[in-house]
C-alpha cells in the first residue's frame, strides 16, 4: 500500500476538537434501525482520530482536545473552555472543532436536509460582551474565513456529498441582534479556528453512513487535503475511491458489501448499517476493476480511473438473481364470472421493469387499455370498453418480462423462465363492481411513474379527492432535490406530471408527492 509523501506539514501545530463527548446529556443519539445506536461524540471522535493519523503521517504535529469516548468520570470530557485553554496554553498554529448537524426536527421527520455547515467566530465590537455581543460583521480570523470558505467547506462537500456547503459568523447565524451568541470553543482563541458540521446525522441516511468508519475517514481526508491545500504543501499523490452499493429492486444500500479491487485484489467488507458503503485509499494514479461480489446478486465490475489527491466515486447498483414469478392476479382461472367492468389486475414477487412488462402482455380476444402500476410489483389494465359478456379471455404475460435487475419471469417460480398464462370467463350479466377509475377520486394516491425504468422521461400520475396544494418533488438517492415538478393548488381529479431526467446520471430517484397531510414516495429508476 503506497503511502503520501511525508513532512508535507512539518512544523505545522494542529489541535483538533471531537466535539461533544461521551454518551451523556449534551451529546445527540439518533436510533435509524432498531438495535442501531448513533450518537454524535462517538462518530466525532472517530473522524477526529482519522485526521490526526493522516496528519501526522504528513508531518504536523497534532493535539486531541479529548482522547477518550468513554468519559469515566467525566475526565474525559473537557469542557469548552478547558479545549480552548489546550490550544492556547500548546502554542498550536490552528484549532479545529470537528461536529455534525441535525435539523431539530422529530427523529425520522427529515427526509431532505443534509448540508455542511462551516461556523467563524465572529469579531465583537470594541467593549462588547464576549459571548451576546454585539458582532461586527467581520470574522475575528480572517484566515478562518478563508480556510472555511475556500476550503473546509467545499471540500467536505465533495467528499460527503451533501446538497452544499456555507460558511457563517456564529454571533450573526445564532441569532445577531435577536439574542444571538458566540460559540464557546471557538471563545478566546490565540490562532485561528473554526467549527464543521460535516453533515446531518438526524437524515437517516446520513445516519446511517456515519456509522461506518471508512464514511468517517473519508470526511477526515477532506479535512486533511483542506489543511494541505490553505498551507500551501505538495498534494498527496495517491488517491480514494468510494461508493455506495444498492439493491436494484428496493433502492435501498446493502449490508455486508463485498467489493474486489483489481489488480491488487483487496477487499473490502461492508457493515450491517444499511449504508452500503466501501472505500479504498492509498491508491496510485491510474485504472482500476471494481467487482462487486454480493452473494445472490449477480456479479458486476466497473472500471475506474484513480487521480492523484482526489476521490473517483462507483456507486453500483446490483441485480438480484432471484426471479420474479406471479404472487397474485385478478380475475383468476377459476373465475367463471368475472365482471366486465372490473380492471385487471397482476401481482409480482418483486419489482418489475414496467415496459417490459407491457410489451409482454397480451389479452385475447384484444380489448383495448391502459396501464398503470399500483406500485412497482402490481400491473393493472383498465379496458377503454367493458369487456364482453358471457366471454372466455385468455390473459397471458410472456416469459420475456423482466424484473428490475433483468431476470427474466418464472411465473410459476419453478426455477426457470415460463410465462404466466389464465383462462377466465366474464359474467353473463352487469355486476355491482365499480371501474377503479372514476371521475373523482376517493382518496389520495401517488402512482408509480411509468415507464420504469426510464430513459429520458417519465409520467408520475396522482389523485387528489379535494383540491390542494400539491407539491411534487424528485431527490436522489443522497436526498438532494433535482426537480421540482408541481408546487401550486390542483383541483380534485387525477393529474400527470412529466419529468425529464436527460441531465441526470443513471440511478436511483424518489417521486415525493405532499397534498395536505398525505406524503408518499416512489422509486424510480433512471437507465441510459
Amino acid at each position: 500500500m503506497l503511502s503520501p509523501a511525508v513532512a508535507q506539514l512539518s512544523g505545522v501545530k494542529i489541535c483538533i476538537d471531537p466535539g461533544h463527548g461521551g454518551f451523556e446529556s449534551d451529546d445527540r443519539h439518533i436510533i435509524p434501525d432498531p438495535g442501531v445506536d448513533f450518537w454524535e461524540s462517538e462518530s466525532n471522535f472517530r473522524k477526529a482520530l482519522h485526521l490526526k493519523a493522516l496528519l501526522e503521517t504528513r508531518g504536523a504535529i497534532v493535539l486531541l482536545t479529548r482522547n477518550t469516548n468513554s468519559d469515566p468520570g467525566d475526565v474525559g470530557d473537557p469542557s469548552l473552555s478547558a479545549r480552548v485553554a489546550l490550544a492556547n496554553s500548546n502554542n498550536v498554529d490552528w484549532f479545529h472543532s470537528i461536529h455534525s448537524n441535525a435539523t431539530g426536527l422529530p427523529l425520522g421527520q427529515n427526509v431532505s436536509t443534509n448540508n455542511t455547515l462551516m461556523l467563524v467566530r465572529e469579531q465583537i465590537v470594541e467593549g462588547g460582551d464576549p459571548i451576546y455581543g454585539p458582532g461586527t460583521g467581520s470574522p475575528e480570523w480572517p484566515q478562518a474565513w478563508e480556510m472555511s470558505a475556500n476550503h473546509m467547506g467545499p471540500n467536505i462537500r465533495v467528499q460527503n456529498r451533501t446538497t452544499d456547503n456555507r460558511t457563517r459568523l456564529d454571533w450573526t447565524f445564532y441569532g445577531g441582534s435577536n439574542g444571538g451568541y458566540t460559540l464557546g470553543v471557538l471563545r478566546g482563541l490565540l490562532m485561528p479556528g473554526e467549527l464543521s458540521e460535516g453533515s446531518f446525522h438526524d437524515f437517516y441516511p446520513e445516519t446511517r453512513r456515519l456509522m461506518n468508519n471508512d464514511y468517517r475517514k473519508g470526511e477526515a481526508y477532506a479535512l486533511t487535503r483542506s489543511f494541505q491545500r490553505y498551507f500551501g504543501t505538495p498534494a498527496d499523490a495517491v488517491g480514494i475511491v468510494c461508493g455506495i452499493v444498492m439493491d436494484g429492486e428496493t433502492g435501498r444500500p446493502k449490508n455486508g458489501v463485498i467489493v474486489r479491487l483489481l489488480p491488487e485484489n483487496r477487499v473490502y467488507s461492508g457493515d450491517n448499517y444499511y449504508n452500503g458503503f466501501f472505500l479504498f485509499d492509498s491508491l496510485s494514479p491510474g485504472p482500476r476493476w471494481l467487482r462487486f461480489e454480493n452473494p445472490g446478486y449477480v456479479p458486476d465490475s466497473v472500471l475506474i480511473t484513480i487521480a492523484a489527491d482526489s476521490t473517483v466515486f462507483a456507486d453500483r447498483t446490483l441485480a438480484s438473481y432471484i426471479a420474479p414469478y406471479v404472487a397474485n392476479s385478478s380475475p383468476k382461472s377459476t373465475d367463471t364470472a368475472f365482471s366486465v367492468k372490473s380492471v385487471l389486475g397482476v401481482q409480482f414477487s418483486r419489482a418489475m421493469d414496467t415496459a417490459s412488462v407491457h410489451r409482454a402482455f397480451h389479452l385475447s380476444p384484444s380489448a383495448p387499455g391502459y396501464f398503470y402500476w399500483g406500485n412497482d410489483r402490481t400491473i393493472y389494465y383498465d379496458p377503454i370498453d367493458w369487456l364482453e359478456y358471457s366471454t372466455i379471455y385468455v390473459l397471458t404475460i410472456d416469459s420475456t418480462a423482466t424484473s428490475v435487475g433483468g431476470v427474466a419471469l418464472d411465473a410459476a417460480n419453478v426455477g426457470s423462465p415460463n410465462s404466466f398464462s389464465i383462462q377466465f370467463r366474464t359474467a353473463s350479466a352487469p355486476t355491482n363492481v365499480e371501474s377503479a377509475w372514476q371521475a373523482t377520486p376517493t382518496t389520495f394516491v401517488l402512482y408509480q411513474n411509468f415507464p420504469n425504468p426510464f430513459n429520458p422521461a417519465t409520467e408520475i400520475r396522482y389523485a387528489l379527492p379535494t383540491a390542494s396544494h400539491v407539491r411534487l418533488t424528485i431527490t436522489d438517492f443522497l436526498g438532494r432535490e433535482v426537480a421540482r415538478l408541481v408546487d401550486e393548488v390542483r383541483t380534485a381529479g387525477f393529474h400527470n406530471a412529466s419529468f425529464n431526467a436527460a441531465a441526470l446520471p443513471s440511478g436511483f430517484y424518489f417521486a415525493r408527492l405532499t397534498a395536505g397531510s398525505f406524503h408518499n414516495t416512489v422509486k424510480m429508476v433512471l437507465l441510459k
